[in-house]
């Protein structure tokens, strides 16, 4: 009796830390994830998802827009890149077919840049770079900000303190014509238990 009980706790914790890799084309498979207070793969799809809808059905697109993508601010309790969000917004919006994308603009593409200052090398032909002037300014920002918000819950007297953790993610296209907001929105992830993500 006393071997069994030592092999019966070594079992059970080797039941425990098991890995599942999720098949994230598997609608069942995400569906069965289980859910945490961070911001989380669903989290960023399903709200790049809504906003790129949003976007697209104001009208604010109607000339296929050049959008340059500006700072998206993280003001939350966790690090994160935002690129995350703004990379799948982005994709959205290409697929569409309704905007296009000025990577060169914000510094993110450097290669384009990088290129052009080669002119001047005479190592290259010069006839295979781009003329002067083919550049495409952007004529639209995309910018905004992430900021997250904790409230205690209490049920009872003798019940454990949970929270509920509130996200608001905020987006602003603005014509860069003009310095007008054309596209405004705002898109709530609400979530509660306890673990939440704080300072």
């Amino acid at each position: 009796m006393k071997k069994i009980i030592p092999c019966a706790i070594a079992i059970a914790l080797c039941g425990c830390g098991q890995t599942r890799v999720v098949d994230l084309q598997n609608q069942k498979d995400v569906s069965s994830m289980q859910d945490v207070m961070e911001l989380e793969y669903r989290d960023w799809t399903n709200t790049a998802e809504s906003m790129t809808k949003s976007m697209i059905e104001s009208g604010a697109l109607v000339q296929k827009p050049v959008i340059a993508i500006a700072n998206i601010k993280n003001d939350t309790m966790q690090r994160f890149d935002t690129d995350i969000l703004t990379k799948k917004i982005r994709t959205t919006l290409l697929k569409s077919g309704k905007a296009q994308i000025a990577t060169a603009f914000s510094g993110e593409d450097t290669t384009t840049n990088k290129m052009r200052d080669q002119r001047s090398n005479d190592e290259y032909n010069q006839e295979t770079f781009a003329k002067k002037g083919t550049l495409v300014a952007p004529n639209m920002s995309l910018s905004g900000k992430m900021l997250q918000r904790n409230l205690k819950l209490q049920s009872g007297l003798f019940s454990s303190v949970d929270t509920r953790v509130e996200y608001y993610l905020q987006l602003t296209l603005t014509d860069l014509k003009t310095g007008l907001s054309v596209w405004e929105d705002e898109q709530p992830i609400v979530k509660e238990g306890d673990h939440a993500p704080t300072w």
